[in-house]
């Protein structure tokens, strides 16, 4: 058996192992994952001090087909391209000015869009209004029919009454029916 491994090596146009990784970089990208492994450059013919990459156990190959290549700079630009890709570093953010006056617990209507056509359901507040990374400001609420949901400001109706104060099971008891 080790003789017959030593001959098909050693055939002529037998495919020679050059593959020697010195390092390897895992990326994850919500629930998916990108391993990156980096062999150095002179076991292919390149330049000391760079190396080739290969991502997903794929070669990263210039436009023509031809060996890339990595110096230290291309591969961090590689690595932030792959773990950032279609996140800019900073969006620019609109002026959503300050917070809208919408407490936790409030009694709000919400419009929903459905098959563009506007739906409004009533509903209470989960959280108070929080800034998201692409400015705008959205409010927590627990919905009937698809359970906690994060939903535009400007979508919410408050609807301020003296039953609007911080609910509780207390507060039907003190307000009675009408406070529901």
């Amino acid at each position: 058996m080790l003789k017959q491994q030593e001959k098909q090596e050693s055939a002529p146009g037998a495919r020679v192992e050059k593959r020697k990784f010195t390092a390897s970089i895992s990326v994850r990208i919500d629930t998916q994952r990108i391993k990156i492994e980096l062999c150095p450059a002179e076991t292919y013919g390149g330049p000391q001090g760079f190396y080739r990459a290969r991502a997903a156990r794929r070669w990263i190959d210039g436009k023509d087909g031809q060996m890339l290549f990595f110096d230290r700079e291309r591969l961090a630009a590689l690595l932030a391209q792959v773990a950032f890709d279609g996140l800019d570093a900073k969006p620019e953010l609109e002026d959503a000015g300050a917070a809208p006056d919408i407490p936790r617990n409030s009694r709000v209507s919400v419009k929903f869009w459905h098959r563009s056509t506007p739906h409004t359901e009533g509903l209470r507040t989960s959280t108070p209004p929080i800034r998201a990374y692409d400015g705008h400001w959205y409010v927590g609420v627990f919905t009937h029919a698809s359970g906690f949901l994060f939903v535009p400001a400007k979508d919410v109706t408050l609807h301020k009454n003296i039953k609007n104060a911080q609910f509780s099971p207390h507060s039907y008891w003190q307000y009675g029916e009408n406070c529901a």
